[in-house]
């Protein structure tokens, strides 16, 4: 989900993967969802635990991963929902 902060940046967070990220555009916002997305992955397949994390999340490779995965880089396909402010109670709400 991402939203415009009241400080002009905008702000997106993953719950499912614990991630939070803000960046002054929208474009950026995205690259750094892309990033964020590839530094986790790997840094799941150097401590051993990938394997584990595809699985939890229902997850499957398309491709076998290369035998010098440091050359490589993940490309996670993913969409991300806005969200506002909803009336006057302050409670979010996913927009339509």
């Amino acid at each position: 989900m991402w939203r415009r902060g009241s400080g002009g940046n905008y702000v997106a967070v993953c719950d499912p993967l614990k991630i939070t990220l803000q960046a002054p555009s929208y474009s950026e916002l995205m690259g750094d969802i892309a990033d964020s997305l590839d530094a986790l992955l790997k840094d799941l397949l150097e401590s051993h635990e990938f394997d584990q994390f595809l699985q939890d999340h229902g997850w499957n490779l398309v491709a076998p991963i290369p035998a010098r995965p440091e050359d490589m880089r993940f490309d996670v396909p993913f969409t991300v929902t806005p969200i506002a402010m909803a009336g006057t109670n302050g409670s979010q709400r996913h927009l339509h």
